[in-house]
């Protein structure tokens, strides 16, 4: 086709030029000039398009230069003390520690040796981890604001009194915040000792007064200067730096100093929010019966759902079966009534071993069931155990 564009292109300038050789030179430039043209514009569109060089999507696409062969890499081997240090490592990171606050039902009063929280550290020794502490931090005959001093997260302070320069005790009046003179140390100082006065770091020790509660025990534990310490000075337990990241169990209120179901419920979000808590577990009271206990139960789940343990109903609806204790024939009645079985019972308050053993366990449980365990669970799946 183009081949015939150009020979009758050529026939025309010819004529043309035939025509026109009679006249001046100027006429046949131009003419030449516009054939010129017209052959370019004839010719560019063929020449230009080349589709199979500007086309080049396989020339870019290198895949065999650009994927890297695989690296074998060399498993690594770890001793096994550097496995077992990796282990206690994360599972460290994931519960640094349980603690355990109460009055004589958390310390294991007439209970055989057996505390429910001695069960549930034997429990995480064997069913997850050894080396992850259950700090018992029951005291007995303690109220609800007591064990919240030592805690932490109520007040205490004292009357006024000079504190000498040496290491000699000198006696001195503690009172809580509400006015309750306390007597505080007279049956244990756990999570209490050292505390701290006026700046000065000492230990509480009992100075119990039969006839009036509040009396202590300061001794400072380095000698300085004589401090004179005014009314109201608050005295800060050790508790308030320790057990960081720690699950907190609590179980309270069995020996009163609440006036109704929601102080209680309010005394217990004191707690919470006083230590920052996020992992927690409540227990609640063992003694009573369906109709004594409905409301403040009924109060507890309501506001802290799955963290508190209703552990009446618990103990009365599997604690035998728990331990391994065959039922006995009268305990229809306690099931009706809802009243713990005497069997688990060391008196009309306290729990024996097999009860202890069993709220120890029902606690592990509901640990589990919230996930409190389950970084621990990871690190033994990593590294085994």
């Amino acid at each position: 086709m183009i081949k015939w564009r150009r020979l009758l292109t050529t026939l025309c300038v010819g004529t043309v030029l035939l025509t026109a050789c009679n006249k001046n030179d100027d006429v046949a430039i131009i003419i030449t000039t516009t054939q010129n043209e017209l052959t370019t514009q004839e010719t560019t569109p063929e020449e230009t398009t080349t589709p199979e060089e500007t086309t080049t999507p396989e020339e870019t696409t290198t895949p065999e230069e650009t994927t890297m062969p695989e690296t074998q890499t060399e498993p690594v081997t770890l001793s096994e003390d550097e496995r077992r240090a990796l282990l206690n490592q994360e599972a460290a990171q994931a519960v640094p520690g349980i603690v355990c606050w109460g009055d004589s039902l958390t310390y294991g009063y007439v209970g055989n040796g057996e505390s429910y929280p001695g069960t549930l550290q034997r429990l995480i020794d064997e069913r997850l981890i050894s080396g992850i502490p259950v700090v018992n931090n029951g005291v007995c005959v303690e109220q609800t604001y007591t064990i919240m001093a030592r805690a932490g997260v109520w007040p205490m302070m004292v009357d006024s009194f000079v504190m000498p320069s040496g290491i000699a005790p000198v006696e001195i009046h503690v009172n809580l915040k509400n006015g309750m003179y306390t007597n505080l140390t007279c049956f244990g100082d756990a999570g209490l000792n050292p505390v701290t006065i006026a700046g000065v770091r000492g230990i509480l020790t009992s100075s119990y007064h039969e006839d009036d509660y509040g009396y202590c025990y300061f001794t400072r534990i380095e000698p300085g200067e004589e401090v004179y310490v005014e009314y109201g000075t608050p005295i800060e337990p050790a508790s308030v730096n320790m057990y960081e990241d720690y699950i907190n169990v609590i179980f309270m209120g069995e020996n009163g100093y609440f006036h109704s179901a929601d102080d209680l419920v309010l005394q217990y979000q004191r707690f919470i929010e006083g230590r920052g808590l996020t992992r927690y577990i409540l227990i609640g009271l063992t003694t009573g019966d369906n109709n004594g206990r409905s409301v403040l139960e009924q109060k507890m789940t309501e506001s802290f759902g799955d963290h508190y343990i209703n552990m009446r109903t618990e103990l009365v609806s599997r604690g035998p079966d728990i331990v391994g204790l065959e039922r006995r024939e009268d305990d229809w009645y306690n099931i009706q009534e809802g009243i713990v079985m005497r069997y688990l019972m060391s008196d009309d308050i306290h729990l024996n071993e097999y009860g202890y053993r069993a709220v120890g366990t029902i606690v592990y449980e509901r640990m589990e069931a919230l996930g409190y365990f389950d970084g621990i669970k990871n690190a033994i799946a990593k590294y085994g155990n």
